[in-house]
């Protein structure tokens, strides 16, 4: 975990310094590698402290902290932008990152392993590789590029390669990155899958409905933090009561049932907003889509629940991965439909040098228009929010198909260190060497 803080706090430091646009990509990169390590560690850390029965509420606690970053980060960011410059967006990583470290050093007593281990580097490149080609195209078909054309199916091709190659290298070697026997866990599978479809769900929901409400019900404002802040209350309040929940019942199959078919719910009702809908409504409609958190601490418990002490860690990665991926393709699955609906309603109505992408993004392009051109912009707007919105009803009822051949298992009675303890007859040590 400390290396993760390090990386991250490295990025950091260098996206501050950065001179062009390349370098700051390349640093909040490399930022990026040490916040996704922050994540896994955190999760797969819970996992080895406590027993799954009590996951669910220390989980629910980390989701409240996120959700408190979720709001208040981009407060802050946009005071030091404002106040400061840009770079203070990063340098203020650096007073935080430090105590991040002295408590992990101090307090995070976590049980290690006796015996040393080798990284899959190879097996990492090769992911690197198919996930960037995968989300490449799947974001710049039909916008940046044609679906035919060579760049996009080059990607395609690079897509499948480096898949086809990962799978071969992971068979290959002894420590793989991602142990391909565990899909034949059913939990280990279905969990992953639902990770995907659900972090889909979310980031689209999220990329969109602030859009709506700057050009649809021109609310003012560029601070997404607020505008999203009824769905993010409802993500951490369901989190709290599906980790709290499952920590007293001890199963989690019903609880994520019961996230699921609320947040298709909140979903819908998201696709029924029209210019005419009431503040109280889009509040109300946010907050129950949000009811998705519900799911965070029963599935990252579920997976760990189905492995042993040792594969705790790898399963953390995987469904945290799992979650960053779908978000990704979410975004970019969400984006196309959006595009190709309102492109489709408007490519004979909108004046010459006016395209659809201008007045989904703008609402001041859309104000410059005559009164009668607007009406017609601002129906196509709605009706491509409403495909949207229906699009997440669609993955979050995938997500609920899959929830129910989840196992109704109980949670185990030992955390993952007492279990690897267990295993190697007491060959572990704590991070002190003792």
């Amino acid at each position: 975990m400390q290396t993760a803080i390090l990386i991250f706090l490295a990025g950091s430091i260098l996206s501050g310094f950065s001179q062009s646009m390349l370098q700051l990509a390349l640093f909040r990169g490399l930022q990026g590698v040490g916040g996704g390590g922050l994540m896994a560690m955190a999760i797969a850390g819970i996992g080895d402290i406590f027993t799954p029965r009590e996951r669910g509420k220390y989980v629910s606690y980390l989701q409240l902290v996120n959700g408190a970053a979720l709001i208040g980060g981009p407060l802050l960011g946009g005071y030091l932008t404002d106040q400061f410059t840009w770079r203070w967006i990063f340098y203020i990583n650096l007073p935080l990152g430090v105590l991040a470290l002295v408590f992990v050093q101090l307090a995070f007593d976590v049980p290690v392993p006796d015996e040393s281990h080798r990284i899959d580097y190879e097996g990492a490149t090769l992911i690197v590789i198919a996930v960037s080609a995968l989300v490449a195209f799947t974001s710049w078909g039909g916008d940046r590029y044609a679906w035919g054309s060579w760049q996009i199916i080059g990607l395609v091709a690079v897509t499948i390669v480096g898949t086809a190659l990962f799978i071969l290298q992971e068979r290959r070697v002894e420590e793989p990155l991602i142990s391909l026997e565990l899909f034949r866990n059913r939990t280990v599978l279905l969990v992953s899958i639902l990770a995907v479809l659900i972090g889909g769900a979310l980031m689209g929901v999220v990329n969109y409905i602030p859009v709506f409400m700057r050009t649809v019900l021109g609310k003012g404002g560029t601070n997404t933090g607020l505008l999203l802040m009824p769905l993010f209350v409802g993500f951490i309040v369901s989190s709290i009561i599906g980790g709290q929940l499952m920590s007293r019942i001890g199963r989690y199959k019903f609880i994520t049932i019961g996230g699921l078919v609320i947040s298709s719910i909140g979903c819908y009702l998201l696709s029924t907003m029209g210019a005419d809908v009431s503040s109280l409504q889009t509040t109300l409609y946010m907050f129950v889509t949000g009811m998705m958190g519900m799911t965070l601490p029963t599935l990252s418990t579920a997976i760990q629940n189905a492995v042993s002490g040792d594969d705790i860690g790898e399963v953390s990665s995987l469904y945290s991965f799992g979650r960053n991926l779908g978000g990704a393709l979410g975004v970019s699955a969400f984006g196309i439909v959006f595009d190709r609906q309102l492109t489709n309603e408007l490519k004979d109505v909108l004046p010459k040098g006016v395209d659809a992408s201008t007045v989904s993004q703008s609402p001041e392009a859309i104000h410059q228009l005559s009164p009668q051109l607007q009406g017609q912009v601002m129906q196509a707007l709605v009706d491509a929010f409403h495909v949207v919105f229906l699009v997440g009803v669609a993955v979050l009822g995938a997500g609920l198909v899959f929830s129910f051949a989840l196992p109704n298992d109980e949670l185990k009675e030992q955390s993952g260190a007492e279990m690897r303890a267990a295993a190697d007859g007491g060959g572990v040590e704590d991070a002190d060497g003792k």
